[in-house]
């Protein structure tokens, strides 16, 4: 996908040339015409006049939706600038109310699933992922009275997988032991990678909690991609407001050379939109 500079950069230089050979060809003037002793000056001036506004209006247009078809006195820009404002709109709604479910989850999981030990912290998107995927997440250190970490051995919770992993990759996938070739690497993995004591959970009694977790988690997410999908609407805009603006220069009086209309599609009603490209014979 090109970016925006790029594709200001098509209609300010590509584009004025394919206009000037596709659309507006040379016309041919009387022998001995004043254009024809000057060696065609003033046609010439006029055509980068009009080259040079239309991409000017297509700077504006790409700048402000709208703004370039407002200076070419075009009712079209009022279809642009409410497609903008309507766009950033949703844009800031959808991301306020994502954060806000995000913020809903985050204090559900605490009062429902997390082991409360010591002041609340909050995980990333990953940990609380983890947390509608594993019912329980074990013990951090399974032996706080001896010396040492001693890793959660119990491969039906996240952290004694996690130990298990260590173990075959540092350890041929036994036990191992303190002294043993590999083990602090192991145990160095283990604590890398395990949750601590500020992050452990246990939903062993409490499926429907669980459930509900991964729901708001995925409502939150909604929120978020409708953000995502809405600002791509708003650059295309941008972008198609521009292209608008530096076409309607050169259409001829009474044709538009960018149509929008709705269209009936496999997945429903949506937008269509048709380019019209006069070429001279």
């Amino acid at each position: 996908m090109r970016s925006p500079s790029g594709l200001l950069f098509l209609m300010c230089v590509v584009l004025p040339g394919f206009a000037n050979a596709q659309v507006r060809p040379v016309p041919e003037w009387p022998e001995g015409s004043a254009v024809v002793r000057d060696g065609g000056g003033a046609a010439a001036a006029t055509l980068q006049g009009s080259e040079s506004e239309a991409a000017r209006a297509a700077g504006l247009s790409l700048f402000v939706p709208g703004l370039g078809q407002h200076r070419q006195g075009r009712a079209r820009k009022w279809l642009f600038g409410a497609v903008e404002v309507l766009g950033w709109a949703v844009f800031f709604e959808r991301r306020a109310s994502g954060n806000d479910l995000r913020t809903g989850y985050r204090d559900f999981a605490w009062s429902n699933g997390r082991l409360q030990a010591g002041s609340r912290v909050d995980g990333d998107f990953d940990y609380y992922e983890t947390l509608t995927k594993w019912t329980r997440s074990g013990a951090f250190d399974s032996d706080p009275i001896q010396p040492g970490l001693q890793p959660e051995a119990d491969a039906g919770s996240y952290n004694g997988t996690i130990w298990a992993r260590a173990q075959g990759l540092f350890l041929g996938g036994t036990p191992g032991q303190v002294g043993d070739p590999g083990f602090e690497q192991a145990r160095a993995y283990y604590e890398d990678n395990a949750y601590g004591n500020g992050f452990l959970w246990d939903w062993s009694d409490d499926a429907a909690g669980q459930a509900e977790l991964s729901g708001r988690i995925e409502a939150s997410d909604d929120r978020f991609r409708q953000a995502t999908t809405v600002l791509g609407v708003v650059i295309a805009n941008h972008l198609v407001s521009a292209v608008d603006a530096f076409l309607g220069r050169h259409s001829p009086s009474g044709v538009t050379p960018l149509d929008f209309g709705v269209a009936q599609g496999r997945t429903g009603v949506g937008w269509s939109a048709r380019l019209h490209v006069p070429v001279g014979r």
